[in-house]
């Protein structure tokens, strides 16, 4: 409900509630005093540390009587494979750190991001622990720091799950395609497919001091109002020892990235009493005229900053600041069409994985990435069966970039009520963690759980039907309770992941009609160029020649069967023709896929996504980009096939018997919001540079629209390669989109 409807006349106000009271404050002014900036202090705690494995016994590795002095030197944050440590279990981290904390500090201890679960002490003393690896988490510690050095322990378990017959049917760690996914070292049904484990500090960690409280939450839910927005701000603090006194809490909001126009900053206050150790608050500001935060191609990501401060009188305990973006995302449910701003968008995405190991992902490398991306067209992304780090989504944010975030389950999982009361806690901090972000625009539970797999039937004797449907269930409950402003679904279902000409039927099949309004998964592997394979194959193996190699090329992920008996490539005789036939494969594949769901706009399909966008190791996977960052031919493909005004070229085959009329027929679609008044719309039948025929046709392209225009055809042509160009022009004759697909005349009967 509109908050200003339901509140009448308190408005224009700032909203305050804590503990069940709210009541009607008139903004004010921020009081002058103490600089936020001076209040808080954040020791970044990244740097050398002192690590050791760990046993299966007991140990008390915390001990500040124990000597680290000899234990090996790592640099983090980092996963421990990536400096050099393949293990998988207990790995200990201690750091010394000298410390002096003012009067009246209240200290806590922030972790970005710890793969999987973690036990910390300071000084001895057991301060807490978190399980998960995504999620950031912090301790109060102030009670256990101490004038001079202080030692930081940390026990870190990153298991593999527990080896066993059909372990990877009833897994119990929350890691998503991190520890059981095709595109693993060693894949996902090999005994091998928990090599090289995910485990570390990955993300920052933190000793972050302020003044008596503790800022620990910011939630910000825009909502669009008549007259322009409503910014509803639900923040926590940590006031442990301030029972019986008030606090003043100081919202502003400022645009920080939009279209260039002027727009000023919006401030408003509001006082609560501190009741006990915790305190929640929810306020309200309006921001009339604000700016509008849309994907790429339908208008600027405009960005806000909000900022908290908390103060007593001119003294301020903390401050903490986030972004925003004011948008609306909603889904018909009949259609399964999204809305962004109540405008329609059909979504050209990709799944995504960054790496097997987040923390070799930093700003620089997720922006280059990301830049492939829209450069390909895309605006919508699909973070495959798990989280990445944070500065991907606000890249996204910054981007225009949409986001759809799967919490990392992916097929079975253990079907016990520890099991889900963990993976619904987990599923809340996912939410809570990234909240925030205006780019993430649903939330997905499960992909291809047991009970929607029916595959699994024939991978596991011990297939159980109807398994991990209650799990789904409870996951989805937490993620609506959690956020009830964006979109949500229990799962992504087999039945949206077609994957026709790699695991079943034949790649042309892709020409025929879908029932499907989402497709999310769907493509072919290819190999990466000849260099990039001698990065990480030995020369003997570059050419497999025996079942070794082969063997070789399986734990990096290759489908030996796929590839040649149900794809059909020819293997060639060199590894020059099978990169050549597997690229040409993948390309093929994806036109054909992109360009028939595009013709089915909105009839019914409202959003696809390619699978996958890189290779997230140094592996030879569907990825159109490999793990070295170099394009495929698969990639080229994609991006023809997603440009947002597209003349799509339909033929009833790539292959014509000599005698057959070959025929082609012209789509035009226009996903952009812009009519184009007078196009020009052109199709030639060439063999390499000569034009054997053509057809023109004028006329006006709808915004948000997909026609059938005009066709061409040509009897008698003798066997050879052939292709149609199409393009589209603009009134003064420019070409605004082109596209191209090639075809072959044989001899003999009709293929």
């Amino acid at each position: 409900m509109n908050l200003k409807r339901r509140m009448g006349a308190c408005l224009p106000v700032i909203v305050g509630a804590l503990m069940g009271l709210s009541a009607c404050i008139t903004p004010q002014a921020p009081p002058t005093g103490a600089s936020g900036h001076e209040a808080v202090q954040e020791l970044s705690l990244a740097g050398t540390w002192r690590y050791q494995k760990g046993g299966l016994g007991p140990e008390n590795l915390a001990d500040p009587a124990l000597s680290h002095a000899h234990w090996p030197q790592m640099t983090l944050p980092a996963n421990w494979y990536l400096r050099g440590v393949d293990h998988a279990g207990v790995m200990w981290f201690r750091k010394t750190v000298p410390l002096t904390l003012p009067e009246g500090a209240l200290a806590r201890l922030h972790f970005s991001g710890v793969d999987y679960a973690c036990d910390v002490w300071v000084n001895g003393t057991w301060v807490g622990h978190h399980q998960g690896y995504f999620a950031p988490f912090a301790f109060p510690v102030t009670a256990q720091l101490q004038a001079g050095d202080n030692l930081i322990a940390l026990r870190v378990n990153s298991p593999n799950e527990e080896y066993g017959r059909q372990w990877s049917l009833h897994k119990r760690l929350i890691k998503g395609v991190l520890n059981h996914h095709d595109t693993r070292p060693g894949g996902a049904w090999s005994p091998r497919g928990q090599e090289k484990n995910s485990g570390g500090i990955w993300a920052p960690v933190t000793l972050r001091i302020t003044r008596k409280a503790a800022i620990t939450g910011l939630a910000v839910t825009p909502e669009l109002t008549e007259d322009g927005a409503e910014a509803h701000v639900a923040l926590a603090l940590a006031t442990p020892d301030m029972a019986g006194e008030t606090v003043q809490v100081t919202l502003r909001v400022t645009p920080q990235k939009g279209d260039g126009t002027p727009a000023q900053a919006v401030t408003t206050q509001a006082e609560f009493p501190c009741l006990g150790e915790t305190l929640s608050g929810h306020l309200t500001l309006q921001v009339p005229g604000a700016r509008l935060w849309w994907p790429w191609e339908l208008g600027t990501p405009a960005l806000y900053r909000v900022e908290a401060t908390v103060r007593q009188g001119d003294t301020v305990l903390d401050t903490h600041a986030d972004l925003f973006g004011f948008r609306e995302i909603k889904r018909d449910p009949a259609t399964g069409t999204w809305l962004i701003n109540g405008k329609r968008i059909f979504l050209r995405g990709t799944n995504y994985i960054a790496s097997q190991w987040l923390s070799e992902m930093d700003r620089t490398r997720l922006a280059a990435d990301l830049d492939l991306m829209k450069q390909a067209h895309i605006n919508a992304i699909r973070v495959h069966a798990h989280v990445e780090p944070k500065a991907f989504y606000r890249l996204c944010d910054e981007m225009g970039l949409l986001v759809w975030q799967d919490f990392p389950l992916q097929w079975g999982y253990a079907d016990d009520k520890d099991f889900s009361d963990e993976a619904v806690r987990q599923a809340k901090e996912m939410v809570d963690s990234l909240y925030n972000h205006p780019g993430i625009f649903t939330w997905c539970g499960h992909n291809e759980p047991p009970w929607d797999a029916t595959w699994m039937k024939w991978k596991y004797p011990g297939y159980v039907p109807g398994q991990n449907q209650e799990l789904d269930r409870v996951v989805m409950q937490a993620l609506v309770k959690a956020d009830a402003s964006r979109p949500a679904q229990e799962n992504s279902p087999t039945a949206d992941h077609p994957w026709l000409g790699w695991y079943s039927g034949n790649w042309r099949d892709y020409a025929r009609p879908t029932d499907r309004s989402l497709i999310t998964e769907f493509g072919a592997q290819a190999l990466p160029k000849q260099s990039t394979l001698e990065t990480f194959l030995p020369p003997e193996a570059i050419w497999p020649q025996t079942r070794e190699a082969w063997d070789l090329w399986a734990y990096h992920n290759f489908q030996e069967k796929e590839s040649f008996e149900i794809a059909g490539i020819p293997r060639g005789e060199s590894i020059d023709e099978l990169i050549r036939a597997t690229q040409g494969y993948q390309a093929r594949l994806t036109q054909l896929a992109v360009e028939s769901y595009r013709r089915q706009r909105f009839a019914p399909v409202a959003g696809i996504f390619q699978f996958m966008f890189v290779e997230g190791w140094p592996s030879m996977n569907w990825g159109i980009v490999d793990y070295l960052r170099h394009p495929k031919p698969g990639y080229m493909a994609l991006q023809q096939a997603y440009q947002p005004l597209l003349p799509s070229i339909e033929m009833a085959k790539e292959t014509w018997a000599e005698g057959e009329t070959v025929t082609a027929r012209l789509w035009v679609i226009n996903d952009l919001p812009e009519e184009i008044p007078e196009a020009t719309l052109t199709l030639a039948l060439m063999k390499g540079d000569r034009q054997l025929a053509k057809a023109r046709e004028t006329f006006a392209i709808e915004a948000d629209s997909a026609r059938q225009a005009t066709g061409i055809s040509r009897a008698g042509l003798p066997q050879g390669a052939y292709h149609i160009e199409a393009a589209i022009l603009g009134p003064d004759g420019k070409v605004l989109a082109s596209n191209r697909l090639e075809f072959r005349v044989e001899k003999g009967e009709t293929p």
